[in-house]
């Protein structure tokens, strides 16, 4: 169970980010406008109580990583064409976010730089900064480090894995952040949040360690830039490079086919450009919400040459605050993402009812809690909780179902998302049967690091 003892923070003059060992749950992400007498925005949503979070109040998946296998797979079993098979149990022949026993339901360890295995102190793509000449000067960045082991089996997923999270918060140069152009009007970079998740399989002499095991892993964002001022999120603006959406079942399962989006249709969020005006989140807002895995566009413009760890140089992904919250004195904040990952999973919280779990006090919950509750009254509040359309969730990670439409055993033929892969790995310079092999049908094997890396830039805008 957690509890605010477990609370690990990482800040810097601009930025402060709360991470809790239990299921790696992000608590909070605070940002300090430029401005001395501006309010602190924090842009994650999150619970009052922290023990709240424990899977046996309810599973919300508020912030977690979640695994080993995001998102929706098939229940049942699946063999693989490596020879490996995994049994996985779930309702209604769903397993969702790798089955009960998930990784945002158990406890990661935190571990120094120096102890790491899967992020050595020679990394060059994560290097450790020297100590400053001034023992007094800002903090440039902040990070830390949690180990997750996952034994052979678990949830029915085969081979042992470790599994190990790297977080960064950096600080912009400046004392009131970098002046920057963002979509159309001036702002400053408040700073940004790196999260680089890496697994291999452990050497423990599991027979089935030769044949591979599926992972796609993610941190199930959610997020409100107004410190809920407004009664929904639907006044936020989004953008998204992505003219797709992996087509699904009835049991929102991935089919293999690849359904386009249109210029004008409702799930448009494309079609103004990087540059914007973005599009209001609520205009021609689908009736039933939005709960879709978005295929993020083919990319050469990116950071680092292949076979490197790719991020593209231009936001994928921006999320903006509604207008009116300069009128409250807050900040006006714009999240830009790049990622690794070649999709995003857009949540807009549809399922939520108001009634769940009581929201953090900056967000409109209480200020007073009752932490020795009975589990049944944490799970329910009177109103305090996130409402319908209240959060909008951003999960960066592989396509639905991945595994299934590239490396099931007896696939006859090439699906379209496993085109729409090959596609993908061949422009990142990714060998499909190389050490990167899990860039196309996600199931890592010995030897091979497992990487998703994520990153978001904190902008306040002139107006």
């Amino acid at each position: 169970m957690s509890s605010a003892n477990d609370l690990e923070t990482l800040e810097t003059p601009h930025l402060s980010l709360e991470l809790l060992r239990y299921g790696h749950h992000f608590h909070s992400l605070v940002a300090k406008g430029s401005k001395p007498d501006a309010k602190p925005v924090d842009v994650l949503a999150g619970l009052a109580d922290h023990t709240a979070y424990h899977h046996s109040v309810g599973r919300g998946f508020l912030n977690p990583v979640v695994g080993r296998y995001a998102n929706r797979l098939p229940s049942g079993e699946t063999k693989l064409n490596t020879g490996a098979a995994v049994q996985l149990a779930g309702a209604e022949g769903v397993c969702l976010h790798g089955g009960s026993e998930g990784l945002d339901t158990l406890p990661w360890i935190p571990i120094a730089r120096q102890d790491s295995t899967l992020f050595p102190l020679e990394d060059e793509d994560h290097p450790i900064p020297p100590p400053p000449s001034d023992p007094d000067a800002p903090i440039t960045e902040s990070s830390s480090v949690h180990r997750l082991i996952s034994p052979g089996g678990a949830d029915g997923f085969p081979c042992s894995l470790e599994i190990e999270a790297l977080v960064t918060v950096y600080a912009p140069k400046g004392e009131k952040g970098v002046k920057t152009e963002a979509e159309v009007k001036d702002g400053r970079t408040l700073g940004k949040v790196k999260v680089v998740m890496r697994a291999k399989i452990r050497e423990d002499g599991d027979e089935d360690i030769s044949k591979g095991t599926p992972v796609n892993l993610t941190v199930h964002w959610g997020f409100r830039l107004d410190n809920c001022q407004d009664s929904d999120a639907l006044n936020h603006y989004l953008y998204m490079d992505s003219d797709k959406i992996v087509a699904l079942d009835d049991k929102a399962l991935a089919t293999g086919k690849i359904d386009p989006i249109k210029k004008g249709d409702a799930l448009d969020f494309y079609s103004q450009g990087r540059g914007g005006p973005h599009r209001r989140l609520g205009d021609n807002y689908p009736s039933g919400g939005i709960d879709l895995n978005f295929l993020l566009s083919h990319t050469s413009d990116l950071a680092d040459p292949p076979p490197k760890p790719h991020l593209p140089t231009s936001p994928q992904v921006i999320l903006t605050a509604p207008s009116s919250v300069t009128s409250s004195n807050l900040p006006r904040l714009s999240l830009r993402f790049t990622s690794s990952a070649p999709t995003v999973q857009v949540y807009t919280a549809v399922g939520l009812d108001s009634n769940g779990p009581a929201r953090k006090p900056i967000h409109g919950g209480p200020t007073e809690i009752n932490t020795t509750a009975e589990t049944g009254e944490k799970a329910r509040s009177d109103g305090q909780g996130y409402p319908k359309d209240g959060i909008v969730f951003l999960e960066f990670h592989h396509p639905v179902g991945t595994v299934v439409h590239t490396a099931k055993e007896g696939l006859e033929g090439e699906t379209e998302l496993g085109k729409w892969l090959k596609e993908r790995a061949q422009k990142l310079g990714v060998d499909k049967d190389g050490d990167r092999s899990w860039e196309y049908d996600t199931v890592l094997r010995k030897g091979q690091v497992y990487e998703n890396r994520t990153e978001v830039e904190i902008v306040e805008l002139s107006s």
